[in-house]
């Protein structure tokens, strides 16, 4: 018999291998920290281009040749200005603005930061301030400028919309510019904003009066009331600018809420004038004071964000007082105070010599003689001259020793 064949062993598979893991990258040798640059003035983060790009504001304020510009000081000591109250600092914005309008930025919001600056720069050229008040010029400046833009651009376009294209361009404008204006003014929602604000000013209140007029141009109210202040030889009452303010030549009042207004308030004061004559014992008519008479103007009219209605720019300007006048005040005691420490030393020291020269009838009568020769003035109301008295005792203690 055949004997049985092996069966055949299956072919053993071949094991897989491993697959092998990708080797990681080298790691990177660590970056070195980014170069902080140095610190750059904001005024100095202009485009190269604009005017006094490569100067701040301060260097500009300590220029040489500087001296006979006109002074800004918010504090309004003697001889300088301020916002509010002289109107040829506003007349200058406006002509600044003119003079650097480089591209069509209808209103503060789409100036560029860097013009504003440069704006600010130009400024510096025409008036002088100290470092130390710069930023309270800036901001008053921006302020400024903000509201003189609005108005040179509206008064562009009505320009536009009366005379048309040609006859309307104002002169300091590049074509380029006046282009780019009426673009904006022709965009949809321009136009848009444009009839919201317009009919917000033309407001009606429930009793038909109309917006408040004034008749004072752009003439700030502060200045107005300076100049009422030397025409009557006292500082006037805020119903009697506000009067001046908003009659016509006529004497008759631009609209009929300003009339009301005024009519509440002097019905207002005459009620309090009335109410303390009664109270007084001789009955003799009261006159409230200027200061009575504004407390009660404040209480009477309406108010608008924060700002009380009818007197402009005295709302923001001190009134008899200001910071500087506190500076002047507490200079005056420091002063007084050294003076005091100095009378208080130089009279140490005389009665010291007279100590001295009381121990010798001598010393005491060439003493006695010296201050009849030299008398110190003022003597009578106890003050000393600090270097009278020294050289005095100088030459005393000469003669004590001479031989």
């Amino acid at each position: 018999m055949a004997q049985p064949q092996p069966m055949a062993q299956p072919m053993a598979q071949p094991m897989a291998q491993p697959m092998a893991q990708p080797m990681a990258p080298p790691v990177p040798p660590p970056m070195a920290p980014p170069e902080i640059p140095a610190a750059v003035h904001p005024d100095l983060m202009v485009p190269p281009t604009v005017p006094f790009s490569q100067y701040t504001v301060e260097d500009i304020l300590g220029m040489p040749g500087r001296a006979g510009l006109p002074i800004i000081d918010p504090d309004r000591p003697d001889g300088t200005l301020w916002f509010g109250v002289d109107n040829s600092l506003a007349t200058d914005v406006t002509e600044t603005i003119k003079g650097y309008f480089s591209m069509a930025h209808p209103n503060w919001k789409l100036t560029p930061i860097y013009i504003r600056k440069t704006w600010f720069k130009i400024y510096a050229q025409k008036y002088h301030w100290s470092i130390g008040v710069s930023e309270r010029v800036r901001k008053a400046f921006y302020e400024k400028a903000q509201v003189r833009l609005s108005d040179t651009v509206c008064n562009w376009k009505g320009a536009w919309i009366v005379k048309g294209y040609t006859r309307g361009k104002p002169a300091e404008l590049t074509t380029d510019v006046w282009d780019g204006l009426i673009r904006y003014w022709k965009d949809p929602n321009s136009i848009r904003i444009a009839n919201i604000c317009a009919a917000a000013r033309n407001t009606v209140d429930e009793h038909g009066n109309g917006p408040m007029l004034h008749s004072t141009g752009q003439k700030p109210h502060a200045g107005v009331r300076l100049k009422m202040a030397k025409e009557l030889g006292r500082l006037p009452t805020l119903p009697e600018l506000y009067e001046r303010t908003h009659k016509n030549k006529a004497g008759q009042f631009l609209d009929g809420k300003s009339e009301q207004i005024y009519n509440n308030v002097i019905a207002r004061v005459e009620e309090r004038q009335t109410q303390l004559t009664q109270q007084s014992g001789d009955g003799l008519p009261v006159t409230l004071s200027t200061t009575e008479v504004d407390k009660i103007y404040e209480e009477v009219v309406p108010k608008k964000k924060g700002r009380t209605l009818g007197i402009g720019s005295v709302n923001d300007v001190p009134r008899a007082t200001s910071s500087y006048a506190q500076r002047q005040t507490e200079e005056v005691t420091q002063l007084r105070s050294e003076l005091g420490a100095t009378k208080s030393r130089v009279s140490g020291l005389e009665a010291f010599i007279d100590v001295i020269a009381s121990t010798n009838p001598e010393w005491e009568a060439l003493l006695r003689n010296m201050k009849q020769q030299n008398p110190i003035p003022g003597e009578s109301s106890g003050t000393h001259n600090e270097e009278d008295v020294t050289r005095r005792s100088e030459e005393f203690y000469e003669a004590m020793n001479e031989p």
